[in-house]
């Protein structure tokens, strides 16, 4: 399961939607919402462990692995 997701340099997450398909504007391929100047957007599968919660868990149980070479979700310690 794929999920979009706003998130600030340090991971923390600030919102999850479903993706959106693209769209194209003057900037380029849009995913969806416009992320603040201090946040990141991008799409990432969510663990297997949490697939099964509602999207409004997500925020609370997951974080963004910024120190990873490839950004992923990962469960928050």
């Amino acid at each position: 399961m794929k999920v979009h997701v706003l998130y600030d340099k340090q991971g923390n997450v600030a919102s999850v939607g479903v993706p959106l398909p693209l769209s194209y504007d003057s900037r380029g391929p849009q995913f969806g919402p416009d992320p603040a100047e201090d946040q990141h957007a991008a799409e990432f599968e969510v663990p297997e462990e949490f697939a099964q919660l509602p999207l409004h868990h997500f925020a609370d149980k997951l974080k963004v692995d910024v120190q990873a070479k490839v950004h992923k979700l990962v469960a928050k310690r």
